[in-house]
């Protein structure tokens, strides 16, 4: 949804210089998930672009990872960096919660000496730089004009310092992390963190979660996936991809039969995660191909309300937060790139497979009488397109490979989580 929204118009030709921005394609609809649903298969879209644009058309030639975007991976080219970096992203960024994480960690692996910061806020796409104050996104509050604090505290100062030579950068940390959940901005002499510790939490019978893996006899779970019911990523009605459902209440999803929901019982003791996730996950699908969509959600308790005197009487009123399911972190894996990103394998029907994958860091403390919820499912749509659940070059297929498979999900599966000591 984002490339074919963004670049329709943002991808045409400018021969000349020009101070009017290029139209993208009209959609004839105000939902985005009924026009995606109905234009069908990924060539419908390249049929609508037209030969003028020339990004989208090298996505549709390089669905695997090859030479093309080996040379546009920035992470790649970080070496031998002289000027000091602040790097500054959003937990919550729709457009890109991988970049971030990811450039700071790249530079650090590749530079001896050079003086490299992170910067990560509970943002929005830009929320550091003045987008908005960051107390809040959607439904979930923060507490904090945590935008103004970086701009005063961090941003101010790292400038003066480089480009003014005024003041002093002792004061900012090598990772500054906001937490949501716990709400509150934590220092750190690297990221990850040394007392970060990877975890184990275990996909089980009846929808349960536990640190101890308490399968037996590969008892599984399973639903259909139907491409032509997908799984919606937000329960809005909007035109364009929304940033908010980046925290969304997912309990829409786990109304649906084809979403997996599983929880642990009330957390006793908080429960903070730093890090990035892995998804380790043992499938059994009948067809040779399919997604994957893993969840990390905060289940709120039932009798939960934001506290008016802290967040103000509209805040705390405008949603019914009592059993809300926080969005922390979602990610999708196309099945077929499971072992390999450039070489793509189809899956064998009936064989059960293991399907294993790292999922962008979170900071996120599950609060003392909050549950921990993971939801699988495989569509999530029209954010991701659909996968016709067949072996099939999905960016020339036509709108008859795509057909329904079940998909059992075994309950020796497991989320490996980035838990802080």
């Amino acid at each position: 949804m984002d490339a074919f929204g963004f670049y329709s118009g943002f991808g045409k030709p400018r021969p000349k210089p020009t101070s009017i921005g290029s139209g993208g394609f009209k959609i004839p609809s105000q939902d985005n998930y009924d026009f995606y649903l109905k234009t069908g298969a990924l060539k419908n879209f390249t049929a609508i672009m037209g030969d003028s644009i020339a990004f989208w058309n090298d996505l549709m030639n390089h669905p695997n990872y090859d030479d093309w975007w080996e040379d546009r991976n920035a992470r790649n080219f970080v070496t031998n960096i002289k000027p000091a970096i602040l790097v500054v992203g959003g937990t919550f960024d729709a457009e890109d919660c991988f970049g971030a994480w990811s450039l700071y960690k790249a530079i650090e692996e590749n530079n001896n000496n050079t003086d490299n910061r992170l910067v990560m806020g509970p943002w929005f796409h830009g929320g550091w730089a003045g987008r908005g104050e960051g107390s809040y996104l959607g439904n979930i509050r923060f507490g904090k004009k945590t935008s103004e604090f970086y701009q005063q505290n961090i941003e101010i100062p790292f400038f003066n310092f480089y480009l003014k030579l005024k003041g002093t950068v002792h004061d900012i940390a090598e990772a500054s992390v906001f937490f949501s959940g716990e709400n509150e901005w934590r220092r750190f002499n690297e990221w990850p963190a040394k007392n970060m510790v990877y975890k184990n939490i275990f996909i089980g019978g009846n929808g349960k979660l536990s640190f101890e893996n308490k399968s037996t006899n590969n008892t599984f779970s399973e639903y259909i996936s139907d491409p032509a019911h997908p799984v919606p990523y937000t329960e809005d009605i909007s035109l364009g991809r929304t940033r908010e459902y980046m925290t969304d209440d997912q309990r829409f999803a786990s109304r649906r039969p084809d979403v997996l929901t599983f929880s642990t019982d009330v957390l006793e003791e908080d429960l903070t995660l730093g890090g990035p996730l892995v998804a380790d996950l043992m499938v059994n699908i009948f067809t040779t191909d399919a997604d994957f969509v893993v969840k990390l959600i905060d289940v709120f308790p039932d009798e939960f309300k934001y506290d008016e005197a802290e967040f103000g009487k509209g805040n705390a009123t405008a949603y019914p937060m009592g059993g809300y399911q926080m969005l922390v972190r979602g990610e999708i894996m196309r099945g077929r790139y499971r072992n390999s990103f450039s070489k793509p394998e189809a899956f064998t029907p009936g064989k059960i497979t293991q399907v294993k994958y790292t999922i962008p860091d979170v900071a996120h403390t599950f609060k003392k009488g909050h549950k921990l919820m993971v939801q699988i499912q495989s569509s999530w749509f029209p954010l991701a397109d659909r996968n016709p659940q067949k072996f099939v070059d999905i960016y020339t297929c036509n709108d008859s490979d795509f057909q329904k498979t079940t998909i059992k999900i075994y309950h020796d599966s497991k989320i490996i989580l980035p838990v802080l000591k």
